[in-house]
């Protein structure tokens, strides 16, 4: 079958969604043989992904990628420096899952298997879920039963994810961190324009996690004075980063519980800025972070919130990572969160008594801006 028994032969397919079309993959669009593959496919993912993981991480998918003629068995079995039985099982689950494909005893990759291996979103994805997702997947149904993130003890003994960051092995750090930072860094020097346009003198950055927004602003206007809100540990980690490149005296430390509706946030601002923030609460606790923030907004002031709304992807692949996504929340991050369809999340704002008066989708392709007053 060549490159992968599901991704080819779906090739007739576009893969660039209508926003309006929701489903995507109907019926009507491909055989049912094709649909039979996709249901056989599924029922594997765990040792597709496992398999797929160890190709890469053995090195056998970038052995092959550089031999434009193949490598014959043995060739691939010395670089791996695992048992002929270990090289056998897993070029025979790579043919099977279509990253690799072999032709009179030689082994070749294809484009599947080269994107697998090159695509810098693909590998921060698949890090992430090797490192901080897998083992706690299977407690996918006891988390949404319980709404609880029962997947998180295989990390650590805390009650949220956040609340162990600085606490997670260097690999799951870098992985974790890599995962969060590359879908909004090459965010924030695009809206700059759009967070300094009214002129403001107080930011606050909500969630302000390693302060790399707030190195943004530091360095797109010398004048202004930051705040950053997170919890004690993280805002350790925010300072240090803004101290090393000499913002020592522009910066405010406030540490806040989002969560505690008992107290408010200190002082008032002209704009209060929330990237991929709120997608880590649920509905309710959105509403009440939203009321706090309403509370603490000067006259004139704004809310910017910058969010990934899986329903707002021009790609079926962004989409669907989205929604998979929802399902680390769930069974990981706090058990009731997730990645927002922007129609519920619109609701939401409406009901914490605030409009959107303007936004801004598709920035970098994935991301959407709400500017609310």
């Amino acid at each position: 079958m060549g490159e992968g028994f599901y991704i080819y032969n779906v090739q007739n397919i576009s893969m660039r969604r209508n926003k309006s079309d929701l489903s995507f993959f109907k019926d009507k669009d491909y055989h049912a043989f094709t649909a039979l593959e996709k249901a056989h496919f599924i029922s594997f993912a765990p040792y597709a992904f496992q398999a797929s993981v160890l190709l890469r991480d053995y090195g056998i998918l970038h052995h092959i990628q550089e031999q434009s003629k193949g490598l014959p068995f043995e060739s691939i079995q010395e670089k791996a420096s695992i048992s002929e039985y270990g090289v056998r099982i897993l070029l025979e689950a790579g043919i099977g899952i279509g990253l690799l494909y072999e032709e009179e005893g030689r082994y070749f990759i294809t484009k599947t298997g080269s994107l697998f291996i090159t695509d810098a979103m693909v590998n921060i994805n698949t890090n992430f879920m090797r490192d901080i997702c897998y083992e706690g997947a299977g407690k996918l149904k006891e988390s949404i039963e319980d709404g609880k993130p029962k997947g998180l003890p295989f990390l650590g003994p805390w009650k949220t994810i956040y609340e162990g960051l600085t606490q997670l092995t260097p690999l799951q750090e870098k992985s974790w961190f890599d995962f969060d930072h590359y879908y909004s860094d090459h965010v924030f020097p695009l809206v700059m324009p759009k967070v300094f346009e009214s002129n403001p003198t107080r930011i606050l950055d909500i969630g302000a996690n390693t302060g790399k927004f707030s190195l943004q602003c530091l360095s797109y206007n010398p004048d202004i004075h930051m705040n950053l809100v997170d919890l004690g540990k993280q805002l350790d980690v925010a300072k240090a980063n803004l101290e090393a490149k000499g913002y020592d005296g522009r910066f405010t430390m406030i540490e806040h519980n989002m969560l505690n509706n008992h107290i408010d946030l200190p002082g008032t601002y002209d704009v209060i800025w929330m990237s991929q923030f709120l997608d880590c609460f649920s509905d309710v606790e959105i509403m009440a972070i939203l009321t706090k923030c309403k509370k603490a907004l000067a006259p004139n002031g704004k809310i910017l919130i910058n969010e990934t709304f899986w329903d707002n992807q021009p790609f079926h692949a962004s989409m669907y990572s989205l929604q998979m996504t929802s399902l680390y929340f769930t069974t990981i991050a706090n058990g009731n969160s997730q990645m927002y369809d922007s129609r519920v999340f619109e609701t939401l704002i409406n009901k914490a008594g605030l409009h959107i008066v303007e936004k801004e989708e598709n920035i970098a392709q994935t991301h959407t801006l709400l500017t609310l007053k």
